[in-house]
């Protein structure tokens, strides 16, 4: 297992030592393995809060005898080394490999605890619902669904935090609910509701507060990174104002992970001059047109990168068409995205679609480039890979005429005459296309007028057939071998029935015969 040498205690001191989302990310760096040295400080860290807090739940999942493979989940980062699977990376990773007991009396205590808490938090549940007091059904709404969460039961608090939305009356009752709501639904992974408790009409609200707004970009934010839709998490993180002051929604992100989460998805998702706007440090006029609150609310961005110079100084670069320093700062950062829950699942992927923004972007302004100095720039492991990706962008209409001279090794773009080949050949293949259909049509219209000429019923058929080319003298000479055939067939049967009377005719002249024969005897 690679250790990465960064101090996670100074990054868990980031969050809200009471709150999920610190538990969670502390399991996700034990599960990681590749803190390995660290293993005993976090454990140490994750105990005491789950003690503090009394979360048995969670204690049993992670301490508890029967911790094993299952608890460990799909996040370990596992080495051909180690040929034995799952079962030996749990076994090295036990929290009581590294001294640490699991404690009967503390579970035996909380639970008990945490019954009684939740017996008297329901029962002032209904006490209020009785009274009809929208106040305290709300409040004691909240107390119960703060103490789900605490005890490890987030999907039973975001019900109870949804059922009280009805009896919010003020807007900061609101503000306060879609917060806890929002928390809630990232750390059980509905990123759906949290998506949906953005409003856009509450930034026109004179009666919200532009920290409230802020909170609730953030967290929308976070779901589209978690979902990969990078554009509107650029977007929700830009849109973050200077009245969310540093660790104010520590509960949910940290400010380091505000500029990491925004500056990346922005690095992903928008072009140059967006970017330009967004690092920019103070409001100015563009194109003509002065826009003070969505510059002022980008700036105030701008100086969030500043926790993070090698990502800032990363943007700088690209701004600047400098792709190679681009990635060479970026690379420095990458150890950041391999310990955030977010991030690790898609860091590879995050990786690959930077470098291949910045490989097209540096041969637009090229008529043809050398292979070998692009693959030294980005730091491809080999040629064939730099080809792979190249075929994969034309393929996927992403670099557009352009080839590969495999010989040469070069990548260039195609000549005007080349082009004007490339177009006739579409409009040729256009056309045929349309000439196949326009046959097919006018087929179909010939067999049904003959069909219908000829008395013929066809059924209706659920398959549908694929058309086919034919020549006009095709269809004609069928055409005509169907007459033919029917010509054929209706003179047969004439020529039959002939047959058959002149058959009966020879046969009604034999009897005759023999009854003039017989008369003749008689006679």
């Amino acid at each position: 297992m690679k250790d990465t040498n960064i101090d996670v205690v100074n990054y868990i001191s980031r969050y809200d030592p009471k709150s999920e989302t610190r538990i969670q990310r502390l399991m996700f760096l034990i599960r990681s393995g590749k803190f390995h040295s660290q293993h005993s400080q976090l454990y140490a860290l994750l105990e005491r809060q789950l003690i503090e807090a009394g979360n048995v739940k969670r204690y049993h999942e992670v301490f508890g005898d029967d911790a094993n493979v299952e608890s460990l989940g799909d996040d370990i980062d596992m080495e051909p080394s180690c040929s034995t699977g799952k079962e030996r990376v749990a076994y090295e990773y036990k929290p009581s490999n590294y001294g640490f007991v699991y404690n009967q009396i503390f579970v035996e205590s909380a639970t008990i605890t945490a019954s009684h808490q939740l017996a008297t938090l329901e029962t002032n549940l209904r006490t209020s619902r009785s009274s009809l007091a929208r106040d305290a059904i709300l409040q004691s709404s909240v107390q119960l669904a703060k103490h789900l969460i605490s005890t490890g039961n987030s999907a039973e608090a975001m019900h109870q935090l949804t059922m009280a939305k009805s009896y919010c009356s003020s807007q900061r009752q609101i503000q306060s609910l879609f917060l806890l709501l929002a928390e809630t639904g990232l750390n059980c992974k509905n990123y759906k509701r949290v998506r949906e408790l953005y409003d856009p009409s509450l930034e026109v609200k004179n009666e919200m507060n532009n920290s409230f707004v802020s909170k609730l970009n953030a967290a929308r934010g976070v779901a589209y990174l978690a979902e990969g839709k990078m554009k509107e998490a650029a977007r929700s993180f830009l849109a973050i104002t200077s009245e969310l002051t540093n660790n104010d929604f520590n509960q949910v992100l940290s400010s380091e992970d505000i500029a990491l989460y925004g500056g990346l998805s922005a690095l992903l998702a928008l072009d140059r001059k967006e970017m330009e706007v967004m690092v920019m440090s103070s409001p100015r006029e563009r194109n003509g047109t002065t826009t003070a609150t969505v510059l002022a609310s980008k700036s105030a961005f701008g100086e969030r990168l500043e926790v993070i110079p090698h990502l800032k100084e990363a943007i700088e670069a690209y701004i600047r068409a400098d792709y190679a320093e681009c990635l060479s700062r970026l690379d420095k950062v990458r150890g950041l995205w391999e310990m955030d829950m977010y991030l690790a699942p898609q860091s590879k992927e995050l990786w690959e679609k930077v470098r291949g923004k910045c490989l097209i972007q540096y041969f637009e302004p090229y008529s043809s480039v050398s292979l070998y100095d692009v693959m030294e720039s980005f730091s491809f492991d080999s040629m064939e890979q730099l080809e792979d990706v190249i075929a994969d962008f034309i393929e996927r209409k992403e670099m557009r005429n352009v080839r590969i001279d495999g010989v040469k090794k070069i990548l260039s773009r195609l000549s005007v005459d080349q082009l004007e080949r490339q177009r006739r050949k579409e409009m040729l293949r256009k056309l045929c296309r349309m000439g196949d259909g326009l046959l097919n049509n006018v087929e179909g219209m010939l067999l049904r007028t003959t069909c219908v000429q000829r008395g013929v019923i066809v059924g209706g058929s659920s398959k549908r057939v694929k058309g086919r080319r034919r020549d006009w003298m095709d269809v004609v000479s069928s055409q005509q071998h169907h007459e033919n055939a029917c010509a054929l067939q209706s003179s047969d049967e004439d020529d039959g029935e002939e047959e058959e009377g002149k058959a009966t005719m020879d046969d009604e002249e034999m009897d005759m015969m023999e009854i003039e024969d017989s008369a003749i005897v008689k006679d």
